[in-house]
């Protein structure tokens, strides 16, 4: 209740912000953007070739493939104010990806709708330094493969690198603090994972997920750093991977932290995680929801630029089969003009468990264009 309290004042707080001006100021001016990716993707993957695959095939990325929509506004009062639409083409429920509002001054932002949560938008990490196809930020190699399934690691943690209090776009209320000297922290809460663009109530992994998140971001000497962290909590729903219906699970509390260096056309990276014993069998002794590291590089020179990344996750499921996934991607990136770029990225997947015989390991080469407009 206390939660659901608090997430109230905030949403009350930010309509009376946005009521004080309603009649006051100009209209918003909107601007309209987007970008189509297209993609030739092979894959040596042995359980893909047992399914009947061919190996390789030509698709939309459709993590980089949308129409956004952004309308911005400022109040006679100062206040600033905008709505934010992003639609890509390739979602199943052909629903927007994000929407949000989100209400600006020098106290900060308020957000509220299917935005990132505060992990997302200021804690550093390597997938922001990879180019081409944002190495394992964009669906990239997870579209191509199967080794995740078969040794039964968290694709969310294991090839994504989200934290388990990671509440992706799922409708939110947040704040951020304005930027201190080159401190800011926030805090977001998310009364279910499962609630984007329904009329109803919908039910996700994970309900009253509350993100809190600080970073320092700084310049010395012509020499770039960002550091930064976050911790997540909330109620789990459901029930634990492997696990019957209705055996209890534990809640979930996690933390990141993640620090870049940038100079002279370089930039490094390096992030950390650890999910503790999200959603585990209450029961289990051996369950561990999972922990990872990864590193990475990269360097721009005139249009060009290139990267490579390594990251690892081991976790230990239910049953008390240990897992764990390595991925290793490099890319290049040539920006052929404006708005136009081509690519070519790498990656490769090796995945061990106790319980399978044979581990699966994955190479996948994906050779794309991106028009953005």
């Amino acid at each position: 209740m206390k939660k659901t309290l608090l997430a109230t004042s905030a949403l009350i707080g930010a309509s009376v912000l946005a009521a004080g001006a309603a009649n006051a100021g100009e209209a918003p001016v909107v601007s309209f953007s987007g970008a189509l990716a297209y993609e030739y993707i092979f894959t040596d993957n042995e359980n893909r070739a047992a399914e009947g695959h061919d190996g390789h095939v030509i698709t939309a990325n459709e993590q980089q493939s949308e129409l956004v929509w952004d309308a911005r506004g400022t109040a006679d009062n100062g206040l600033e104010y905008g709505a934010n639409i992003q639609w890509r083409w390739a979602r199943a429920d052909h629903n927007f990806d994000e929407a949000y509002l989100d209400f600006r001054g020098s106290w900060g932002r308020m957000f509220l709708g299917a935005e990132d949560g505060v992990d997302g938008l200021i804690v550093p990490d390597v997938n922001g330094i990879q180019v081409g196809t944002w190495g394992t930020d964009g669906n990239g190699a997870a579209r191509a493969e199967t080794t995740m399934d078969v040794i039964g690691v968290s694709t969310a943690s294991g090839y994504y690198h989200d934290p388990a209090h990671y509440a992706g776009d799922s409708n939110k209320i947040g704040y951020l603090t304005p930027s201190f000297g080159g401190f800011q922290a926030g805090v977001s809460f998310a009364p279910d994972t499962g609630d984007e663009f329904q009329a109803n109530f919908a039910k996700g992994s994970a309900h009253n997920v509350t993100e809190l998140a600080a970073a320092y971001n700084g310049e010395f000497s012509g020499v770039g750093f960002g550091i930064g962290g976050s911790y997540g909590f909330g109620d789990a729903n459901g029930s634990g991977t492997g696990t019957a219906s209705g055996v209890a699970i534990e809640d979930i509390e996690a933390w990141r932290i993640g620090a870049s260096v940038s100079v002279a056309g370089f930039s490094f990276a390096a992030d950390y995680l650890d999910n503790g014993d999200s959603s585990c069998n209450a029961t289990s002794a051996t369950c561990d929801a999972g922990d990872g590291w990864s590193v990475g590089a990269a360097y721009s020179f005139g249009p060009a630029a290139v990267s490579a990344a390594w990251q690892t996750f081991d976790q230990t499921l239910n049953n008390g089969a240990d897992v764990e996934l390595d991925v290793f991607h490099a890319g290049l990136n040539y920006q052929v003009a404006e708005g136009l770029s081509a690519r070519i990225n790498g990656y490769h997947l090796s995945g061990e468990s106790t319980a399978v015989a044979n581990d699966p390991d994955s190479t996948v080469v994906i050779v794309g264009t991106r028009v953005t407009f």
